[in-house]
């Protein structure tokens, strides 16, 4: 499954289990499926499905009584059959917390038996995007339409059909949908029969029986119903000898197919390259992407039948930005990474997801990389990725990689930045060290032990280790099992004229935020590839080296040149950060200002997000971040550019409560780097630029704009007003979300409705696409109007059809994000959050993926002060509230309580910042910001 990387996530767990198998909660090991014979029949009038599944077992223990999962099911009759003999259950008993049923019967079934387990059931589609659910859209008539999608990962298949809902326990499985005639029915595999008859209601139907699937985990079964159109391809991989071609399809509702143009082709190039690269043929025969209306997720990777958010999917070729088609790119590339390494071969418990989503998040960026070169993908990687990684893995609220998970309830927690991009860099990093050739030598090997099978991390460590010789088992496990990364410090630094070279002493320990380290929270010794450059890499090439205990020395090639100069994790390849000496922090900030591509663009993007993050752990000053920040002024790289945009975004953002002369400050700092380029780039987007001008001219205006820039405020108000009279082509896509950012942060009480309807009216406009919805849907908080606040939050977003459910965190985003009073609109959000959190919140996303989390995390992170925090702790305690309502109030909060520890703790770590740096800030924006 794909993370929505526009979310906002963040988790935690605990501190894996030595003995974790044995805490687990999972079924009873006396019956094994092999087989499934689904039937469902759904229904579009009442949003209920009927359903008979047949299910061959295996009873490897003598029992009376099978428990399976089952989740808002009505099973009308339950039976199983074994050496001709038919047991009907005798009693069938629900048990709501542990999502079970357990049948029993008259008499004991014997060990070693084959035995066919069948149960009806009657389902319902649900609006929860979970399970077997339904969504709707708008049809190109204006009318509210249908469809009907699956959502299974981690453990709703169980909402659809009573089964063996855990990872390991795979199956085969044969599905048949009877659906109303003139619909699409999609599932795994390709279709077999379709049977067209008339139903006892007089309705015409047909029935649709689809071939049997290769042994897979119940997460990854699908259906989809709905009145599609599609367009189709060929992929047609060179290896391995047996690969066959790939029919390639994708699905849209009637009116959006010829935006997927973009990603079918994605989408065949890469399982092209996924094919050649594993060695291993993709194993069915044909690979479906369908754009749903109503996703949780981004997408997910049921085999053979991909299900994605409209957004992920869809784009017009002339009409999208750049950083749309790279997304969609990389989200395509994500899930058909998953039909080898996740569907395939399968972690055996979630404790192991990483596995699935950070090996597939890894080599999607390396599909994406090798189908776009010219993107520069893995300097992206250091701004997302990466830097998620670092952001989420530096809180003491973190959890290591490879941890415990107990129970259906939990596994929704680890679906988060360390699954995904922490799992990732690691991966990444594992890849430089031992070399491209090696790690794909040893993941080779894996799938081929392993195909069809269910694996534990080690597994894999020990392929790594026959193909790289090294033992990988030891050299990951700190980094897997352990919570937190390195800080590498420059402890001194010794040169030796005669023989050319450097000595330097490094130090490592565990890198918090929030600072204030102790002793007991910094055993851990991880093991730490060191990559150095310096002024001579060019003759005598990038050292490599390893620190794996506390402290240790490194010694390289050098030379005592008047412009000499070094510097560690050459590229962010290595999962930590470094702390220099105070005298090369110095060096460093006149190189950038002197000669910045002295440096290379990772590096530079990584000084600055060094800097700032050793500022907030109390390990270096303010000053520094903001004297590199100007030092880098004259900088061109657009991912430089980014990092730079959101390191003064994140200080005006924590300076929110400050003097104006402080946030004038910070502004004048940002028009400094960026107004100049907004001169030389200007407004127009040429045809044919390359994939970053675009992407640079968009960026500069935007925080121009927002650092008080009056010429682009004034540029981007005469062309918003063209833009509303019709001349479409006044704001190209990637300036039109700027655009109104702009003019409704600046609107007047007489203004203010006017700007508004417009802007709204675009959102509500069919034509619109999704990408566009998804950014104008957030830009709408920006308005500065408590009145239009108060609509969009309490309003317009509790309608479902005007925003999605997938989309109710959008507004509550772009007013704290982009609101000009934040002062004002920040706690406007979190009293919105308290005021609606029983009667709506609560029961509307209660069973969504990780929605809750997310919105609770909207809504408070980005305040300031302790009082902040204790306003959240005594709103989750229940306090205020009666005994009963105190009570449902801890219970309904369980499922986030990570969330709450990870959000407080930032908000602590920020106001820790300000509180120690408060008077430098104020003292270099007086003297320095100009």
């Amino acid at each position: 499954m794909c993370r929505l990387h526009r979310s906002t996530e963040s988790q935690t767990v605990g501190a894996a289990a030595t003995n974790a198998s044995a805490a687990r909660d999972i079924l009873p090991a006396a019956t094994v499926p092999s087989n499934y014979k689904v039937w469902l029949e759904p229904n579009f009038d009442t949003f209920t499905f009927d359903g008979t599944v047949a299910i061959d077992v295996a009873v490897v223990e003598a029992t009376d009584q099978i428990t399976l999962n089952s989740k808002n099911l009505t099973i009308h009759k339950t039976n199983i059959t074994f050496n001709g003999k038919t047991l009907e259950a005798t009693s069938t008993t629900f048990n709501i917390e542990k999502e079970t049923v357990l049948f029993e019967f008259a008499e004991q079934i014997p060990a070693g038996v084959s035995a066919v387990l069948y149960a009806e059931f009657t389902g319902i589609h649900n609006d929860q995007m979970a399970g077997f659910y339904k969504s709707t859209y708008t049809d190109t008539d204006g009318n509210k339409r249908y469809l009907l999608c699956t959502q299974f990962e981690a453990t709703d298949a169980r909402q659809c059909i009573p089964c063996y809902d855990e990872p390991a326990l795979k199956a085969t499985f044969e599905a048949t949908l009877v659906v109303d005639v003139e619909l699409t029915a999609l599932s795994n595999m390709n279709e077999t029969s379709c049977v067209e008859f008339e139903n006892s209601a007089g309705k015409k139907v047909k029935e649709v029986t689809f071939a049997r699937t290769p042994l897979m985990s119940t997460y990854l079964l699908a259906f989809v119903v709905g009145d599609f159109e599609s367009i189709e391809t060929v992929a047609r991989p060179t290896l391995p000898a047996d690969a066959k071609p790939i029919t390639v399809r994708l699905f849209t509702v009637k009116g959006l197919v010829s935006q997927g143009t973009f990603a079918l082709e994605v989408a065949a190039r890469t399982l092209e390259y996924f094919s050649e690269y594993f060695n291993e043929a993709y194993p069915l025969p044909k690979s479906d992407l369908v754009a749903i209306p109503d996703f949780g997720a981004g997408a997910m990777e049921n085999w053979g039948l991909v299900t994605y958010r409209n957004v992920c999917l869809l784009c017009v070729a002339d009409d999208s930005t750049a950083s749309a088609k790279q997304e969609i790119a990389y989200t395509v590339a994500h899930e058909l990474a998953h039909q080898w390494f996740g569907n395939l071969v399968t972690m055996t418990w979630w404790n192991d997801l990483w596995l699935n989503e950070g090996f597939a998040t890894f080599v999607g960026w390396l599909a994406v990389d090798h189908l776009f070169p010219a993107w520069n993908i893995w300097t992206n990687f250091i701004i997302s990725e990466f830097s998620h990684a670092l952001q989420l893995d530096g809180l003491r609220s973190s959890h290591p990689i490879d941890v415990d998970v107990k129970s259906a309830a939990e596994v929704g927690e680890i679906f988060d930045a360390i699954s995904y991009s922490k799992g990732a860099s690691v991966i990444r990093m594992l890849n430089d060290f031992l070399g491209g050739q090696k790690f794909m030598d040893g993941v080779r090997t894996y799938l081929q032990e392993f195909k069809y099978k269910n694996t534990v991390t080690a597994d894999l460590w020990r392929h790594l280790s026959a193909s790289s010789g090294e033992d990988i088992a030891t050299l990951m496990h700190s980094w897997t099992r352990e919570m937190g990364y390195p800080l590498v410090s420059v402890e001194s630094e010794v040169y030796d004229d005669e023989s050319k070279t450097l000595t330097v002493t490094l130090s490592q320990s565990r890198f918090l935020s929030g600072g204030e380290l102790k002793p007991e929270e910094d055993t851990v010794n991880w093991w730490v590839p060191i990559t150095v450059v310096s002024h001579l890499t060019g003759k005598t090439g990038a050292t490599k080296h390893v620190l794996a205990e506390k402290q240790g020395t490194i010694s390289f090639p050098y030379d005592a040149s008047t412009n000499g100069y070094w510097k560690l994790n050459f590229g962010a390849s290595g999962l930590y950060r470094v702390k220099y000496l105070e005298t090369q922090v110095v060096s460093i900030g006149h190189i950038l200002e002197s000669n910045l591509n002295t440096f290379a663009v990772g590096d530079r993007i990584m000084f600055l997000n060094d800097a700032f993050s050793l500022t907030s752990a109390g390990l270096g000053s303010i000053s520094t971040v903001l004297n590199m920040i100007r030092s880098l002024k004259s900088e061109s790289d657009y991912n430089v550019l980014v990092q730079i945009a959101s390191t003064l975004g994140t200080l005006r953002s924590n300076s929110y409560l400050e003097p104006v002369s402080v946030i004038n400050g910070l502004k004048a700092l940002g028009r400094t780097v960026f107004s100049h380029k907004v001169e030389e780039l200007g407004y127009e987007f040429q045809a044919g630029e390359d994939h970053f001008t675009g992407q640079k001219r968009a960026l500069a205006i935007g925080v121009s704009e927002r650092s008080g820039d009056e010429a682009v405020k004034n540029e981007l108000r005469v062309r918003f007003d063209r833009f509303v009279a019709g001349e479409t082509t006044a704001l190209h896509p990637e300036i039109r979300g700027v655009a109104f950012r702009s003019v409704l942060s600046n609107v007047t009480p007489e203004t203010a409705e006017a700007t508004f309807s417009a802007v709204l009216a675009f959102y509500l406009d069919p034509s619109t696409q999704a990408e566009a919805k998804d950014e104008v849907l957030r830009v709408l908080g920006a308005v500065n109007s408590a009145e239009h606040m108060d609509r969009l939050l309490n309003v317009l977003n509790f309608d479902q059809e005007v925003v999605k459910s997938q989309d109710f965190h959008g507004p509550a985003i772009g007013i704290v994000q982009f609101n000009p009073n934040p002062a004002i609109s920040r706690p406007l959000v979190a009293q919105w959050f308290k005021n609606n959190w029983e009667d709506k919140i609560f029961p509307l996303f209660a069973s969504g993926f990780g929605m809750l989390g997310n919105i609770f995390a909207v809504s408070w992170n980005s305040g300031i002060g302790e009082d902040v925090v204790e306003d959240i702790r005594a709103w989750a305690r229940g306090d205020g509230l009666d005994e009963a309502g105190a009570a449902a109030r801890v219970k309904s909060v369980e499922g986030i309580k990570r969330k709450i520890d990870q959000v407080c703790e930032g908000i602590l770590t920020k106001t820790k910042l300000m509180e120690r740096e408060r008077e430098a800030l104020a003292a270099w924006v007086a003297t320095e910001a100009l």
